[in-house]
């Protein structure tokens, strides 16, 4: 979640109230709900496994962006695999948001490979036009050609060109 805050909070044009960053919040607690299932249907799996959870406090809506955000992370950024009603709950704009999360989960996740303290040492950042990651000089071979890609995937949602920078 501290990850994607400076990510959410230097783009203006993902400015969130207080209840869509609850929604990022959960779906960052969510992300690996799904870690036991086979790598091919965890998308899925994570997917079904949210949006039909009893929440409480969130709405259906905001199950489905969730659900639709930790999907996103998963399964890559298509629309073509997961069942189109859930659609029916989420408005373009929320749509587009966990389009956006589950972008910057794929990078987090790649770049970390979901051990902890690296990602505190690293930076995601919107600067003017560009995405920007901030990465230091000893952790500068955890950039590769994928991660290279899953930065350009998620610029390219915002209209913005990536840069990745060793700090």
């Amino acid at each position: 979640m501290q990850w994607t805050d400076s990510f959410f909070e230097s783009s203006r044009a993902l400015e969130e109230s207080a209840d869509e960053r609850r929604l990022r919040q959960a779906a960052c607690l969510l992300a690996d709900i799904g870690w036991r299932a086979h790598p091919d249907y965890r998308g899925e799996q994570s997917l079904n496994i949210i949006a039909h959870a009893a929440f409480v406090g969130v709405d259906h809506p905001g199950r489905a962006y969730i659900a639709l955000a930790v999907y996103f992370r998963h399964m890559g950024l298509s629309e073509d695999e997961y069942a189109p009603r859930i659609l029916e709950l989420v408005s373009t704009g929320m749509l587009d948001r966990a389009r956006i999360l589950g972008a910057c989960m794929r990078v987090a996740y790649l770049l970390s490979a979901a051990m902890p303290g690296i990602l505190p040492r690293t930076e995601l950042e919107v600067r003017g036009e560009t995405v920007v990651l901030n990465v230091p000089h000893d952790l500068a071979d955890l950039i590769n050609d994928r991660v290279h890609s899953r930065l350009r995937q998620l610029s390219k949602l915002i209209g913005r060109e990536p840069v990745v920078v060793t700090v």
